[in-house]
C-alpha cells in the first residue's frame, strides 16, 4: 500500500487511518480524503511519501526495511510501470469527474487541477521526483530506495503534524 498510496498522493496516514487486523497482521487504510497530494497543503505540510516510523521499521524484524519490505515496493512500482496506460486511463476520469473539493471552485479550475493531479502521477510512473535538483528519471530500486529514505527520514518526520503521531 506504501507504493499505491505514494503515486495517488495519500496522506494523512495518522494511527486512526491504519488498522491492522490482530489475526492475520495485515493493514487495512481507511479514509481516503487526503488524495493527490494534498497533505502538501495542509496548515503543517505532510513531508514523507508515506508512513514508515521507527516502530513499523522494528516489526518488520531484524532486516527493517531492507527485507521483504522493500522488494514488496519494488515489484510494486513495477507492476504500476508496467501497466502505466491502464492506471493513467483510470485517473483521467478524475479530470470530468473530480472527486476533490467541488464546492465553490469554477469547473475550469477543477479541471485544471486534476489535470495537474494525473501529470504528477504519470511523472512518478516514471520515476521522477520533484526535488530542487532536477535530474534524470530514476530506475525502479533508485526510487524505492529514495523513497524509503524520504519516508524515514528524522529530518523530515520530526516536522510532521504531532496528531500524525511519527514517533510511532
Amino acid at each position: 500500500m506504501s507504493m499505491v498510496g505514494y503515486m495517488l498522493g495519500l496522506g494523512d496516514r495518522h494511527l486512526d487511518n491504519i488498522l491492522l487486523d490482530s489475526h492475520t497482521g495485515e493493514c487495512i487504510h481507511v479514509d481516503f480524503n487526503c488524495l493527490f497530494n494534498k497533505g502538501e497543503h495542509l496548515q503543517v505540510p505532510e513531508l514523507v511519501p508515506f508512513r514508515l516510523t521507527k516502530n513499523m521499521v522494528c516489526a518488520m524484524g531484524p532486516m527493517g526495511y531492507e527485507g521483504l519490505f522493500r522488494r514488496a515496493c519494488e515489484l510494486t512500482l513495477r507492476l504500476m510501470r508496467n501497466e502505466r496506460e491502464v492506471l493513467v486511463s483510470v485517473l483521467q476520469t478524475f479530470i470530468h469527474d473530480p472527486l476533490v473539493d467541488t464546492q465553490e471552485r469554477p469547473k475550469i479550475m477543477m479541471e485544471e487541477t486534476a489535470k495537474r493531479n494525473v501529470q504528477k502521477i504519470e511523472e512518478r510512473l516514471q520515476g521522477i521526483i520533484r526535488t530542487e535538483m532536477k535530474g534524470l528519471p530514476l530506475s525502479i530500486e533508485g526510487q524505492v530506495h529514495y523513497l524509503i529514505q524520504q519516508a524515514t527520514s528524522e529530518r523530515l518526520l520530526c516536522q510532521m503534524y504531532i496528531g500524525w503521531s511519527p514517533h510511532m
